[in-house]
């Protein structure tokens, strides 16, 4: 009887053991660390600015003793360094879409041209400028000097062309005349009379000049 007893206690006791031993198991094992997404082709490392993660740079992998502020396994996977998340990440490089450095275009701190094109027709000139603002709404003063270079709008291609060329650059189309308006109607009408007057003036000399030909040969 003490024999058996003794085995069902040892059993008992291996039993129980197992039981705590999957206990510890349970306790030390942890849920799969979630891996950072993919990074966007405007998201660039903090180490060697390319195009990935700074916790997944291979200088960091290959030698974390130059970086003693970055930690590859608990830090944030934006910065690799500890003390906050990765959507509480102070730290960002991104592309700059203005002047293409390594920083947010917010912080750019180069001047851009504005991107808002506007129009503008001069009604002495008889031209079409146009002018960028950084504002939706701009104003623009006509000038006055003669400029020396004037240009005009092919409607095809829509591209400037200078006054020297008659016909555009890339489609060779004759450059359109505007329509005329009423003082081009009235400017053209007395040129026309003037230049009559003066076709009638000679032909009635001439017509002199030959009758007293006539004469003079006729005695």
């Amino acid at each position: 009887m003490s024999t058996k007893r003794r085995r069902g206690h040892d059993r008992k006791r291996r039993h129980d053991g197992a039981d705590s031993h999957t206990r510890r198991r349970r306790r030390r094992t942890k849920t799969p660390a979630v891996p950072p997404p993919r990074p966007s082709p405007r998201v660039f490392c903090h180490i060697c600015v390319q195009n990935h993660w700074t916790v997944e740079c291979p200088r960091l992998r290959a030698h974390p003793e130059d970086h003693p502020l970055m930690d590859r396994k608990r830090g944030c996977w934006k910065c690799a360094q500890r003390g906050h998340t990765a959507e509480q990440c102070p730290m960002r490089k991104f592309l700059c879409r203005e002047c293409g450095g390594v920083h947010d275009t917010k912080e750019c701190a180069f001047d851009y041209v504005g991107k808002e094109w506007h129009e503008f027709f001069d009604p002495v000139t008889r031209h079409l400028f146009y002018t960028n603002a950084e504002d939706t709404e701009a104003q623009w003063l006509a000038p006055t000097h003669e400029l020396d270079v004037v240009l005009w709008l092919c409607p095809h291609c829509q591209v400037m062309i200078p006054s020297k060329y008659q016909e555009c650059v890339q489609c060779h189309r004759v450059r359109p005349q505007s329509a005329p308006t009423d003082d081009d109607e009235s400017s053209s009408s007395s040129a026309s009379d003037s230049s009559s007057g003066l076709g009638s003036d000679r032909d009635n000399g001439a017509v002199n000049r030959d009758s007293s030909s006539d004469y003079e040969t006729f005695d």
